[in-house]
C-alpha cells in the first residue's frame, strides 16, 4: 500500500516577530539538569537570573502601554507570571512611597508562589537541593518591578520547596538596601554574561601561554648552562641579561657568591641595608630560614627564595627592585624559583665534589695510620693534596654523640657532622686531612695550620660551632703531643684516643695534660700498669661484670673529687647514704684508707691509666 501526503498549514494570527513558544515544564527541567551538568550549579543561577529579568523586563513594558496605574502594574505582575506557566498561584503584600517627582522613598515587598514549576521540576531532575533554587523566577519578579518603578528592585527567595522548605517565599527590596545589608549573593544579579566570560578566559589563556613559553625559553637556558659547566657568576649574568632585574646570591650568613645588575658600590649599601633590617625587625630570623618572601626597606624591596640542597638550605636568591624600578608581578616568583632551583644544582655538584676530595683524604689518612704506605708514598700523596706532611703534627680525635636518637637519626647525625666539619675548616682556609675510624673524626693537622693559634684553641672554636649548630649533641676532643715522624702517626693517634678518654669534664683534652699518666703510657710499660692495677684494686680489677664498673666509677669520681661527697653524689646523682654505703664497701674490699692522700693519688693515677687505656670507661 502506498499513501502519499501534500498540505500546507498557516497561522496568520500568531505573531512573527516575537511569537510564544509553548514548552511544557518538563523539558526546562531537562534544559535545567544539563545546564548544571555543563555550568555548574553556581554558574546558573546568575544564567537562569538573568533569563527570567528579559520575560519580566518584557512583561512589565507591554502592560505598560494599556496600564499607568503603579497599583494595578503590581497587581497585573503575577497574573501575567502565572500565565507564563511559571507558578500556579501567588499571595504577596507590597508597601512603597514616593516622593514629589515620583522617586521611590520606600520600598518593600514579600510573598509566597504556589507550586513553581522551578522547584518541582529541579527535585524530579537533581533532587532536594542545599540552596534555593527559583531562580527563573526571582529574576521575573525583579525585572518586572524594576521596570515598573524605573528603578532596580531586586527579589531573593528566603524560603524555597526545591531544598525541602514548606513554601517558595521571597522579597523585593531596592538594590541598595540589599546593599547596605551586605547581601552576599548580590554578585549573581551582575553576573558577567557568558559570552563576556568565555572572552575573557580566553584572553587569559594568551596571557598564560605567553608567560608559560617566556618561562619554558628561560629555563631551557638555565639548563644549557648547567649542562655547560657554568659556574653561579655566569649564570646570574645570564638571567640578569634576560630579565633585567639586579640579582644578588648569598649564603646563609650573607657572604656574597654572585651578584649581577647592581655596582660593587650599591650591593655593599644594599646589603648594609638589609643586616639593619634584620638587626631591628627580625633579629630572631636568620637568613638560613628564609621561605620564599618579601622584604621591604626604605632602599629597597627584595624578593627572596631559598636554595635547598639535600633539605638544606644553602644560601638564597634574591631579586632587588628598587624605587625607580618597575614593580614585581607573579611571573617574577617564577623565575626567582627556577633560578634558585638552577643554584641549587650547581651548589649540589660543587658539594659532592667537594666532599669526595675531602672523604678521598680521609681513606688517605687511614692508610697512613694503618701503615700500608712508605714514608716518600705518603709525601708524594700529601702533595697531590696541598699537604705538606713532612712538617710537625698533631693529631685530634673527636667523639660526638646525640641523646635519645634512633639508629637511622644517629647515622645521619654522623653524616651531617662530618659534613659540617669538611665545610668549617673549608671556611677556615684550614687545610688538613679529615677521616673516621671507630665512630670518631679524626683530625691530621700540620703545625703551619695552626701557627698563628695553638691546637687547643683551633679545637676549642670547633667545639663552640658544633654546639651552636647542634646544640643536643655531646662532642669530646683528645690531642697529641707534637710529632715530627710521619711515620709515627699511629702513636700519636693512640695518644689523641688516650686523652679523648680521659675527657670528663673537660671538652678538650690534650695529652701533655695527662701529666705523669701520660709519661707512664708513653713509656709503653702497659704490662706494668696492668700488674699494679691488679695488685692495688684486687677484687675491683674486673673490668667485665657490671657491678664492679660501677664501683670502679664510684672511686674514680669520689678521688677525683678530692675526697668531697656532695659534689661526688651530685655528678653520680646519688643520695648521701647511698654515696656513703659505696664507699665503706670499697674501702673494705680494698683494705685501703681512702682519705689517705698517698694512697688516694696512687689509686687515681692508677685509674687514669685503666681509662686511657680503655679498659674501662668512665661514661
Amino acid at each position: 500500500m502506498r499513501i502519499q501526503l501534500s498540505e500546507e498549514s498557516h497561522s496568520h494570527e500568531l505573531a512573527v516577530d516575537d511569537r510564544k513558544i509553548i514548552t511544557p515544564s518538563s523539558a526546562l527541567g531537562i534544559l535545567r539538569q544539563q545546564l548544571v551538568k555543563n555550568i555548574g550549579n553556581e554558574r546558573i543561577k546568575g544564567f537562569l537570573f538573568h533569563f527570567g529579568w528579559e520575560m519580566g523586563e518584557k512583561d512589565a513594558k507591554e502592560a505598560m502601554q494599556t496600564e499607568t496605574s503603579l497599583e494595578a502594574l503590581i497587581k497585573f505582575g503575577p497574573i501575567l507570571h502565572t500565565e507564563n506557566g511559571h507558578i500556579r498561584g501567588s499571595q504577596h503584600d507590597c508597601t512603597f512611597e514616593l516622593d514629589d517627582q515620583g522617586k521611590i522613598k520606600s520600598f518593600f515587598s514579600t510573598g509566597t508562589w504556589v507550586d513553581s514549576y522551578e522547584a518541582e521540576e529541579h527535585i524530579k531532575q537533581l533532587g532536594i537541593s542545599k540552596i534555593q533554587v527559583c531562580h527563573t523566577l526571582v529574576g521575573y519578579a525583579s525585572g518586572f518591578m524594576s521596570t515598573v518603578f524605573g528603578e532596580r528592585l531586586l527579589a531573593k527567595e528566603v524560603n524555597c520547596v526545591g531544598k525541602g522548605d514548606a513554601e517558595c517565599r521571597w522579597i523585593i527590596k531596592r538594590q541598595i538596601e540589599w546593599e547596605a545589608d551586605n547581601e552576599e549573593d548580590l554578585h549573581y544579579y551582575n553576573e558577567t554574561p557568558i559570552v563576556k566570560e568565555l572572552e575573557y578566559t580566553y584572553d587569559q589563556l594568551l596571557e598564560q601561554k605567553t608567560v608559560v613559553t617566556r618561562l619554558a625559553n628561560f629555563q631551557q637556558k638555565l639548563t644549557e648552562a648547567i649542562i655547560n659547566g657554568s659556574n653561579l657568576q655566569t649564570i646570574v649574568d645570564k638571567v640578569f641579561g634576560m630579565v633585567q632585574i639586579p640579582i644578588i646570591i648569598e649564603g646563609t650568613d650573607l657572604q656574597t657568591i654572585a651578584c649581577s645588575g647592581v655596582s660593587e658600590e650599591r650591593y655593599l649599601e644594599l646589603k648594609a641595608d638589609l643586616e639593619q633590617y634584620l638587626e631591628e625587625y627580625a633579629p630572631k630570623e636568620k637568613a638560613s630560614k628564609f621561605r620564599r618572601k618579601t622584604i621591604k626597606t626604605d632602599a629597597q624591596e627584595r624578593l627572596i627564595t631559598p636554595i635547598l640542597v639535600q633539605k638544606e638550605v644553602l644560601g638564597h636568591c634574591s631579586f632587588i627592585f628598587e624605587n625607580t624600578q618597575r614593580e614585581q608581578h607573579e611571573e617574577d616568583y617564577l623565575l626567582l624559583d627556577r633560578l634558585a632551583n638552577a643554584a641549587s644544582l650547581v651548589l649540589l655538584n660543587e658539594k659532592t665534589k667537594f666532599e669526595s676530595f675531602e672523604r678521598m683524604k680521609g681513606n688517605f689518612l687511614e692508610q697512613i695510620i694503618d701503615g700500608k704506605l712508605s714514608e716518600s708514598e705518603i709525601i708524594k700523596r700529601g702533595n697531590y693534596t696541598g699537604l705538606d706532611l713532612g712538617q710537625p703534627f698533631y693529631f685530634a680525635v673527636m667523639e660526638y654523640k646525640k641523646s635519645q636518637s634512633s639508629i637511622e637519626e644517629e647515622f645521619l647525625f654522623q653524616e651531617q657532622i662530618f659534613e659540617t666539619t669538611f665545610r668549617y675548616f673549608n671556611n677556615k682556609k684550614h687545610n688538613l686531612l679529615i677521616g673516621q675510624r671507630d665512630g670518631n673524626i679524626l683530625f691530621f693537622i700540620t703545625k703551619e695550620t695552626v701557627k698563628n693559634s695553638t691546637i687547643e684553641k683551633v679545637m676549642k672554636e670547633f667545639h663552640c660551632h658544633l654546639m651552636k649548630k647542634y646544640p643536643k649533641g655531646d662532642f669530646k676532643f683528645g690531642i697529641s703531643n707534637l710529632g715530627d715522624d710521619i711515620k709515627k702517626v699511629s702513636k700519636h693517634y693512640e695518644e689523641a684516643t688516650m686523652a679523648l678518654r680521659l675527657a670528663n669534664r673537660k671538652k678538650v683534652v690534650p695529652f701533655r695534660s695527662l701529666g705523669i699518666v701520660g709519661v707512664l703510657l708513653n713509656s709503653q710499660n702497659i704490662s706494668g700498669i696492668r700488674l699494679l692495677a691488679e695488685q692495688e684494686l684486687g677484687p675491683l680489677y674486673n673490668t667485665k661484670d657490671l657491678k664492679t664498673i660501677e664501683l670502679l666509677k664510684t672511686l674514680y669520681n669520689f678521688l677525683l673529687n678530692g675526697g668531697k661527697l656532695e659534689q661526688t653524689m651530685n655528678d653520680l646523682a646519688l643520695s648521701m647514704s647511698g654515696l656513703r654505703h659505696r664507699i665503706n664497701k670499697i674501702e673494705r674490699m680494698l683494705e685501703k684508707d681512702l682519705r689517705d692522700p698517698d694512697e688516694a693519688h696512687q689509686l687515681l693515677l692508677i685509674l687514669k691509666s685503666l681509662i686511657a687505656l680503655g679498659e674501662f670507661d668512665i661514661e
